[in-house]
């Protein structure tokens, strides 16, 4: 499998991946329509090398965080298009950009981003507008919150990424994303939150090929990201309508132990979710994806890939509809992947799978206002064959839009409750 994008540091490469998944058309096209099986896909693949951080990153990283007191005190420091980088980071004084508020950080701060829009350049593959190293702890989160949602309006130009997270237990809350480069946010540092977001209209640049491109994009040994009730919309823009180009993913999960759940997903020019490489023991509930080339992809296989192959995915009370292929399997598939309550319509192949499907729902979810183009209305009318067919197990807590699950005698299948 071809290299994703190259995630640089100032004197090394770590080589990210991205799946290409030409191979697997082929192989669900030849496989009948109403019969459950299992694809296996083995493409080529470049190993990835460790990250690495340059000296000047490191130093960054470990300096002192020069605030005024009052900033250190209440571990806030604000951003506003207004600022400057020479500022000490108070509301009063807020700095230029998110990259020196994380060198000016520690764990337990709240970096505040005002609205506005941010122009930040990826001129080189791998190459980040945002780039971000400070980790938090598990009882002390780093968070970059648009004060104003979607307010922060980050635009970004290249063939490289908006935003590259290589800190552990950080937080992205917020924040519209768009530009021409291949990634939306690159989640690499283990044991992020990437919340709330507005990921679209992203023209991967370069071409449809092995580099690939993704909305949103886990990466690295530790896993864990939970990526809950983001819009990602029009990845790929240039390929969506034909559905011609296998690389571009909306959510794309690399790595063990992530949730993605209550996300609406449309527009991708392959995978709304898609699995690969190391994949395996995630949770993806809740999500309402259509219009793509298929729906979501439980697969496994090349770089972090193991001989068991991707296990125990849980995948649960999603809408997936009008999709040219609904929920597949591939690679090197092992046990334990289990398909309950799903509502699956109007896609060409519903089903190829060998885990336990139960509870499939095959009927016109009934949208307020369905749109292709994803600027519908996808909540759901009174009359919703997915109202209360929805399993509790996994379930979150509450939908996209903040309601309380459930409401009614059981929870609703997909990202918006009834």
């Amino acid at each position: 499998m071809k290299k994703l994008v190259s995630v640089v540091s100032n004197v090394r490469t770590n080589q990210l991946l991205s799946t290409s998944i030409a191979l697997m058309f082929a192989a669900c096209a030849s496989a009948s329509a109403q019969t459950a099986t299992s694809v296996t896909v083995e493409p080529a693949f470049d190993s990835p090398a460790p990250v690495a951080l340059s000296s000047a990153e490191l130093a960054a990283a470990n300096a002192p965080a020069l605030v005024t007191s009052a900033a250190t005190a209440t571990n806030h420091l604000y951003v506003a298009t207004t600022g400057s980088d020479s500022n000490p980071g108070t509301q009063a004084k807020p700095l230029k950009t998110i990259a020196r508020a994380d060198a000016l950080s520690r764990a337990g701060y709240t970096i505040h981003v005002a609205p506005g829009v941010y122009n930040v350049a990826a001129p080189s593959s791998g190459s980040a507008g945002i780039k971000t190293v400070k980790s938090g702890t598990a009882s002390a989160r780093i968070r970059f919150v648009s004060d104003v949602k979607w307010g922060a309006k980050i635009v970004f130009s290249g063939i490289g990424m908006a935003w590259d997270s290589k800190g552990a237990y950080v937080d992205i809350d917020g924040f519209d994303i768009s530009g021409s480069g291949r990634l939306g946010i690159l989640a690499e540092g283990g044991k992020e939150n990437i919340t709330n977001n507005y990921i679209h209209d992203l023209k991967v640049t370069g071409g449809c090929n092995g580099s690939g491109g993704a909305g949103i994009d886990t990466w690295g040994p530790v896993g864990g990201a939970n990526i809950d009730s983001n819009i990602v919309r029009n990845v790929g823009a240039q390929w969506v309508a034909a559905k011609s180009c296998n690389t571009v993913q909306g959510i794309y999960v690399t790595n063990q132990n992530n949730r993605v759940a209550n996300n609406v997903i449309s527009g991708v020019a392959a995978v709304g979710i898609n699995s690969w490489h190391g994949a395996t023991g995630s949770t993806m509930v809740n999500n309402t994806i259509f219009g793509n080339k298929m729906g979501i992809v439980i697969g496994h296989g090349d770089g972090g890939a193991t001989s068991a192959g991707t296990s125990n995915n849980y995948v649960a009370n999603n809408i997936v509809y009008g999709n040219a292929y609904g929920i597949t399997e591939m690679g090197t598939v092992g046990t334990n992947n289990r398909y309950p309550n799903n509502l699956v319509f109007n896609t060409g192949r519903a089903w190829l799978v060998k885990g336990a499907v139960s509870g499939t729902v095959a009927a016109d979810p009934q949208f307020v206002r369905y749109a292709a183009n994803g600027t519908g209305d996808y909540r759901l009318k009174s009359t919703s064959p997915a109202i209360n067919k929805g399993t509790a197990t996994s379930a979150p807590k509450t939908d996209i839009a903040g309601v309380a699950r459930p409401r009614g005698g059981a929870v609703d299948i997909g990202a918006y409750e009834f």
